[in-house]
Order: structure tokens, then sequence, then C-alpha cells
């Protein structure tokens, strides 16, 4: 009798033990399913704190502005950057650390700054910056995001997006309206043959710019003077420096239609 009862209570447990394996099972992809949608979520919040304080240094794909800032998004970033600067721990941890504390001095020429002024200021509001630890966390995790397509792990299918005609009045139009909000301030009117306070006169730019720059067309040497305003100087103006920031503000689509305005 006490055999037969000790019998019952091992099947009873054999079959309790069998009905929960689903149950753990399902409750260990629940929390995996949790744990990825709050990391997306973090992702998120990072991409919203990066558009609003990293895009117009880094680019809206990290690609880098210009002299502002270099690339995040690209494999050289991703490979080699920790070892160029010494860094011991994580690249998470330099992301972070580098936001936090800023940079006081580039290590590449073209973003050494101009000797006064930080080449990247602290984001930490523990150093005067506006950001909380968790913020800054954010944007690193959206920044390491990009890890498995600019390693080459995953590849993203290209979108198709309509190119802008140069010729298009339409593009032009756009391009002027471009430059009077960003441009007129510094060079004047683009009709005009008198200098701006800071930078030269801009008329004819077209012609002047062809060979002005060996092997560049006047389109390229125009794209390269907004996005490294230091790469040529004209004789008699000052060295734009960090502080002209023409790139920073300007889209990929906004850059084309100035291009276009001042080379019709």
């Amino acid at each position: 009798m006490i055999q037969r009862a000790m019998l019952g209570a091992v099947a009873s447990a054999a079959l309790l033990a069998a009905s929960l394996v689903p149950i753990v099972s399902g409750e260990a992809e629940r929390l995996q399913r949790d744990a990825a949608s709050r990391a997306g979520a973090v992702i998120e919040q990072g991409a919203m704190l990066y558009g609003l304080h990293c895009r117009t240094c880094h680019g809206s794909r990290g690609e880098g502005v210009g002299q502002l800032g270099p690339a995040l998004g690209d494999g050289h970033f991703f490979t080699k950057r920790s070892q160029e600067v010494g860094w011991q721990s994580t690249l998470r941890e330099y992301v972070v650390s580098t936001t936090s504390h800023g940079r006081l001095m580039g290590t590449r020429p073209i973003y050494a700054g101009n000797g006064t002024t930080a080449v990247m200021p602290p984001w930490h509001e523990d150093h005067g910056g506006m950001l909380r630890s968790d913020e800054i966390a954010a944007i690193a995790d959206f920044v390491l995001n990009w890890q498995a397509t600019a390693t080459g792990k995953v590849e993203l299918k290209a979108l198709s997006l309509p190119e802008q005609n140069p010729q298009d009045p339409r593009t032009i139009s756009r391009g002027e309206q471009v430059f009077e909000k960003h441009c007129l301030r510094c060079h004047g009117a683009a009709n005009g043959a008198a200098s701006g306070p800071a930078g030269p006169p801009l008329a004819n730019i077209a012609t002047l710019g062809n060979g002005r720059r060996e092997g560049m067309t006047a389109q390229e040497y125009i794209r390269e003077s907004i996005l490294i305003p230091a790469a040529y100087r004209r004789e008699g103006y000052a060295d734009p420096g960090k502080g002209q920031d023409c790139g920073a503000v300007l889209t990929e689509s906004e850059l084309a239609a100035v291009i276009a305005f001042l080379s019709r």
C-alpha cells in the first residue's frame, strides 16, 4: 500500500514537472523579449538625444561633418579608434567618457581646434553640460548600434531616394533660400562683388572655383568649402577655424540645393 502511494506521488511529481516545462520555457522567451524591448527603448531615446545634441558635428548617420567632428558610424571607429587613443576599456565606455568629459584637444589635425576652445565640450551635467548619466548612456548605446553595419556584419538594403536635379528651378530656388538663411551673413549677396563681414564674395564662384583646387570641379570645391571651411583659405581672410560650422546646419538635401544655386 505504501509502495503504491509512493509510486503515485512520483508519477504526480513527474506530470507536474512535465507540465511546467513549457511554462518555464515560455517565461524565458518572454524575459528575452522584454529585455530586447527595453534595450530598443534605450536606443530609441539615444537616437532622439543624438539628433538634438550630436548630429550637427557627427552627422545624422554618424558619417561625420567636415572638420567639425569625425565619423562615428564607420568601420574605422569600431575597429581602430580605441587603439589610436590608447583606450584600454570597452568602446562603449570610451563613448560615455568622451561625451561626459569632452575633449580638450584632438588626436587628428583636422579636428585639432583653434587652441583656445575645447575640441568637444563636456556634456555631463556634473561638468557643465546638460545631460544626465542615463542620457549619455543611451547615446552610447545608440552609437554602438551602428557597429553591425559599420563592420559589415549586417548589410542594409539601400533606400531608393529621388535625386535632386541641380538644373531644376525649384532646386535652385530652394538653394537661394538656404543661402540667404545660412550664408548671407558671412558672404554677402551671392550676386554681388562685395565681401561679407567674414567671408569672400561668391559671385562667379561657379567659374572661379574650377581649378582652384587641383582635380576639383567648382561644385566639389564649393562642397568642400562648406563642409571644411579651413581646407582652402583666400588671402586676406582669417582662418575660419571650428567656429564657422557651415556644414553642421545643413542637411544633405540643403547642401545639394545651395551648391546648385551657387553653380547656376
